[in-house]
Parts: structure tokens; C-alpha cells; sequence
């Protein structure tokens, strides 16, 4: 599976994990907000990560990125996911429409637990090992990122490839470039002196 089908994947169910089963049924969603969107990325991306580094890290190895660092960049991102959450949970709600009273059921640590915690297990369940040594690279590259930028990279990238444009100018597009597969080491910054 491409970088780009990851992201695509993911997009679709953060969309759909979040929300309650009759919704998710549904065909059209209602839009989010860059807002709204960034708010939930944010909100779900800590335990994302931590499930990836607990699922890829023994894959990767002692070494790899997300063995060494995944779950210290998940924490770092904790914080930017409580502050996201006030906007977040209204989006949920929005994504739930005829249901969202359901959702008012919850208490706000609830519904937020929730809602993490059915994204990072469906976005986990459709990662194959294949895809881990491309997941430690992709993390490596953008740890330095401070959450928000990485959310608001996250949304940008999902709302370009949700373009009909996007998806059919990728579907019938040839690399320009022919990369070898990833070997161990790969991804680390290039040094010229």
C-alpha cells in the first residue's frame, strides 16, 4: 500500500470510527471546517502514533524510529489533543448528525476516549508489517513537527487526495523516479559537507 492510500484509508476512518454505526453507513458525510477536520487529527493522532510504535516497533526493530521514539512523540502531542478537543467534539457531533444527541450521552472524557480509541484500533487493523518500515520513516521525517503543523499537514494532505482531480490525475500517474525499496537506515537525513 503507497503513502498515498495510508493517508486516504486513514482519512476515511477517522470519518467513519468516529462515528456511530448508523451514520457510518451512510454514503455522503457532512464537510468539516479545516478547523473542525485539524481539531479531530488532533485529538486522535497521539494514540495513533503510540499504537503504531507498539505495533511496528517490534516489526521495525530496537532500532528503528518508533521503538525509540514513537511513544515520547505521542506524548508530545497529548497536550495539542486536549486543547483540540472543544472543537473537536462539536465536529463529531456534526459528522453524526441525526445521531449527535447519542453523543451528548457521553461525558466529554468518555466520548473523546471513545472516539480514540476506534480510530487508532480500525487505523492499526489496516496497517500490514509491509507498511511499517514506510510508517517509521514517514514519523521520522515529520517528528520534528510542532502537532499543530502536523495535523493541519495531515488535513491538507487528506483534503487534496478527497479531490476527484487528485485521485484520478494519482491513479493513472508514473513516478518520475524509480526509488529502490527502503533498507535498514533509510529515511535519515542526508548530510553533504
Amino acid at each position: 500500500m503507497t503513502v498515498k492510500r495510508i493517508v486516504q484509508h486513514s482519512l476515511a476512518v477517522v470519518t467513519l470510527a468516529s462515528l456511530p454505526a448508523p451514520l457510518a453507513a451512510q454514503t455522503t458525510l457532512p464537510c468539516l471546517t479545516h478547523t473542525e477536520a485539524q481539531a479531530i487529527i488532533s485529538v486522535t493522532l497521539p494514540d495513533i502514533i503510540s499504537g503504531a510504535a507498539t505495533k511496528c516497533g517490534p516489526i521495525n526493530g530496537a532500532t528503528s524510529f518508533l521503538s525509540t521514539n514513537g511513544r515520547a512523540l505521542a506524548e508530545r502531542y497529548r497536550p495539542t489533543a486536549l486543547t483540540a478537543w472543544p472543537t473537536a467534539r462539536p465536529a463529531l457531533k456534526k459528522l453524526a448528525g441525526p445521531q449527535a444527541p447519542l453523543l451528548d450521552m457521553m461525558s466529554d472524557e468518555n466520548l473523546r476516549l471513545f472516539s480514540s480509541t476506534l480510530v487508532t484500533t480500525a487505523v492499526l487493523k489496516s496497517i500490514d508489517a509491509q507498511q511499517c518500515g514506510d510508517i517509521d520513516r514517514i514519523m521520522r521525517a515529520v517528528a520534528p513537527l510542532p502537532p499543530e503543523s502536523m495535523s493541519m499537514l495531515v488535513g491538507i494532505l487528506l483534503e487534496i487526495m478527497a479531490r476527484p482531480k487528485a485521485q484520478a490525475a494519482v491513479a493513472k500517474t508514473k513516478s518520475p523516479i524509480n526509488i529502490c525499496p527502503a533498507s535498514t537506515g533509510s529515511g535519515q537525513p542526508v548530510t553533504t559537507k
